[in-house]
């Protein structure tokens, strides 16, 4: 369960306060396969810190993916006072989080968090990173209460095997620090639960599902559309003005085929019809093996070479071997990853509800009664 102001989405809410109340217009997505496989790798590297049996610990290929956490956080573990791993901080009902390590030195005065990534996308810094400045605040605040103290000095570390180049990132701050920043963060929470808070574009909107109907969004698409002109005749400062806003657009033209997607494929589902002068059309199929099993025995009976740390993909192998025998041939099928919504030929168009760029009434007065919810 998240928190309504989760660690993860910090940047976001403190930044633009209004997003809390513009979310609650539409329904948290599913989490994606990346988002999937690093929980499930999360799980293995507790599994490994606690000691757990050897079930929970994955394959031996989870295993040495988290090794750069695992090593740096049991060489922590040994040297600390004290330490939690993924334990649940409830700063209160709206901010609460787990972080995946924490680590107190005595006597050093320090309190260390320390953050596994498993992306390849995006290179993490712990340098003023607001979900772990998140994490610390809480912890820093829990201290206080339980023991009356709390150490001076902060360390925010990430370890992010697939970084090649910097696998453990370290930044060192002050508890002084944090806590300024916590005071912003519970401003920004009071904003957010009075209504009407400010919508602020910015690099946060990547990752915020209201984009797709974000009012202040949608602003800068159509201003980009209408008033700015085109890149050949702007000035260099106007260029520079509207590269900070490129990302924004992207993410915004993103959302929009996602959501146009979606609807698409629901109402294909449902046998209603879909986007006005759009079809959903198959992607390029690939072709794969019916049973990878069958395969195997077949080619290890018949002495084939058909394995590279994996099996070969039916492309690798009939590179490999020209004269492939036609049971293995049989034994590839072609299928589709999903399909792509494009548009129609001439004539195909098809009469759909208008998509709404914005929440409907009801949807509106639906989440005001969500924010109130979360009301102290």
């Amino acid at each position: 369960m998240h928190a309504p102001f989760a660690p993860s989405a910090a940047k976001r809410w403190i930044n633009c306060p209004g997003s809390f109340a513009l979310g609650l217009q539409r329904p948290d997505d599913p989490d994606s396969e990346y988002a999937a496989e690093g929980s499930r790798l999360h799980e293995v590297a507790a599994a490994m810190l606690n000691d757990t049996s050897v079930a929970d610990r994955g394959t031996p290929e989870d295993r040495a993916f988290v090794k750069p956490y695992t090593d740096y956080a049991l060489a922590r573990i040994k040297l600390a006072d004290a330490f939690a791993v993924e334990e649940t901080i409830e700063h209160d009902a709206l901010l609460f989080g787990t972080p995946d390590l924490l680590c107190y030195f005595k006597a050093d005065g320090l309190l260390e968090i320390v953050d596994l990534k498993c992306g390849a996308g995006i290179m993490v810094d712990p340098i003023e990173n607001d979900q772990m400045l998140c994490y610390a605040y809480m912890a820093l605040v829990r201290m206080d209460k339980e023991i009356g103290a709390y150490p001076p000095h902060v360390r925010l570390t990430v370890v992010q095997p697939p970084d090649a180049e910097d696998q453990v990132k370290i930044w060192d701050t002050t508890a002084n620090h944090v806590l300024k920043w916590g005071a912003k963060a519970e401003t920004a929470i009071e904003k957010a639960m009075a209504g009407g808070a400010d919508l602020v574009p910015g690099d946060w909107c990547r990752f915020c599902k209201a984009k797709s109907f974000c009012p202040k969004l949608r602003g800068e698409v159509i201003e980009a559309l209408g008033a700015a002109g085109m890149p050949a005749t702007m000035t260099m400062g106007v260029l520079a003005q509207w590269l900070d806003r490129a990302d924004r657009l992207d993410y915004w033209i993103t959302s929009l085929r996602e959501m146009a997607h979606k609807a698409a494929s629901e109402c294909a589902a449902l046998g209603k019809p879909g986007v006005p002068g759009y079809v959903l059309k198959p992607k390029r199929a690939t072709r794969v093996w019916k049973s990878e099993d069958e395969v195997l025995i077949f080619a290890r009976r018949r002495r084939i070479k058909i394995w590279q740390d994996k099996l070969m993909s039916p492309a690798m192998a009939e590179k490999a071997h020209p004269n492939m025998p036609q049971e293995l041939k049989d034994m590839i099928v072609s299928v589709s990853s999903g399909t792509n919504l494009v548009k129609s030929p001439e004539g195909q168009a098809q009469a759909l509800p208008e998509l709404k760029s914005e929440a409907a009434p009801m949807e509106r007065l639906m989440a005001n009664f969500e924010l109130l919810k979360y009301r102290r």
